[in-house]
């Protein structure tokens, strides 16, 4: 895996495999403990955009090379390739030219969005492959390889998350981004829009961010109750439930936003030339996954210089006028990421996926 939410979800399904299998790969906070050999870590390869990837490239060549050569030595039955298509779609192809019976892929590349080519290669390459969004069937009905949908993991990230409010006092929560390349092409407008947010409506800004940040993060935090979610992505949840909305940057913490049922609007700057670059290859309407599985963009997005502080106030207020028909839509889109079966957690219901095809 490539990827911290891949590194979280794999630490909740890792453990329910049940056999006598050993696992070795690429690991992270909460994936490790479950692999008895780590030959690399997320943070080694984890990057976003494309002008982001070049100073990591060193690591992520040296952890294919580490894997490759994993492969030769020890001759694996299966490889389980989660998510981070840029690292595991070579991956997959060597790992069949070097001998290994069986290729399962889970959190499927993003076929639907850019390079359609991908598919031809996982269709090859793959023996199986697991999707957690239930649109994505259809992008490979017509090549013959086995596929099953899954169900979405954050569906049980944002479970069980408490009723009572975590503050006395009313607030909004802004969350920035995970990575510092993110948080650093945001900052300059979270600076001038959080204070003016508090004052327009009356309300305590609470930042959601982890201690590796507090540096990059310390013109912001004074002006914020801080909360920080390393070892606890459960706290996060509970604030962003009970905000009175919510400023996003795009990503799995906006779907999961969703889920919670906030109102909220999404944000996501890239450096120039990734955006650039995006515009000509990616091919769909929408950055937000709720408005991209709903069929229409329900939850604001702003990109690139579209996000600015007046834009943020004005969506604001758009969203806190439709919060009703808001929550409405977000009831709708957790039928719709539900497992396809009753009685069993995503997480379950994964691993029996996965244990059913390694054992074929």
């Amino acid at each position: 895996m490539g990827d911290f939410s891949a590194d979280r979800i794999m630490g909740e399904i890792l453990p329910l495999l049940k056999g006598e299998y050993r696992f070795f790969g690429i690991g992270g906070r909460y994936s490790s403990p479950f692999l008895e050999g780590k030959l690399a870590d997320v943070e080694d390869i984890a990057a976003t955009g494309i002008a982001e990837v070049i100073p990591k490239l060193p690591r992520i060549f040296s952890a294919k090379r580490r894997i490759e050569s994993f492969i030769k030595r020890e001759k694996p039955d299966v490889l389980i390739a989660v998510d981070a298509p840029g690292f595991n779609l070579p991956l997959i192809k060597r790992a069949k030219q070097l001998g290994v019976k069986k290729v399962i892929y889970y959190i499927l590349p993003q076929v639907w969005a850019w390079k359609p080519q991908r598919r031809r290669t996982l269709a090859r390459y793959a023996d199986s492959l697991i999707s957690i969004l239930p649109f994505e069937e259809r992008y490979f009905a017509d090549l013959g390889v086995d596929f099953a949908y899954a169900g979405h993991p954050s569906v049980e990230f944002t479970k069980g998350v408490p009723e009572r409010r975590p503050l006395k006092v009313d607030y909004f929560a802004v969350f920035p981004g995970s990575r510092k390349n993110e948080i650093k092409r945001h900052l300059e407008v979270l600076l001038e829009a959080v204070p003016k947010a508090a004052v327009e409506f009356k309300l305590q800004p609470v930042l959601l961010t982890f201690k590796s940040h507090k540096g990059l993060l310390r013109e912001l935090r004074p002006m914020c109750k801080v909360v920080y979610i390393d070892n606890n992505p459960a706290r996060g949840f509970h604030h962003i439930k009970h905000a009175r909305f919510a400023w996003i940057k795009s990503g799995t913490t906006a779907l999961e936003t969703a889920l919670l049922g906030t109102p909220h609007l999404v944000f996501y700057r890239l450096s120039r030339l990734s955006y650039w670059l995006a515009r000509r290859w990616v091919r769909v309407r929408h950055i937000h996954l709720a408005n991209l599985i709903l069929g229409e963009r329900v939850v604001p997005e702003l990109v690139q210089d579209h996000f600015n502080p007046k834009r943020l106030l004005k969506h604001t207020y758009r969203i806190l006028e439709k919060e009703d028909l808001l929550r409405e839509r977000f009831s709708q889109l957790l039928e719709v990421l539900k497992p396809p079966v009753e009685n069993l957690s995503v997480f379950e219901y994964t691993a029996r996926l996965l244990q059913e095809r390694m054992e074929r």
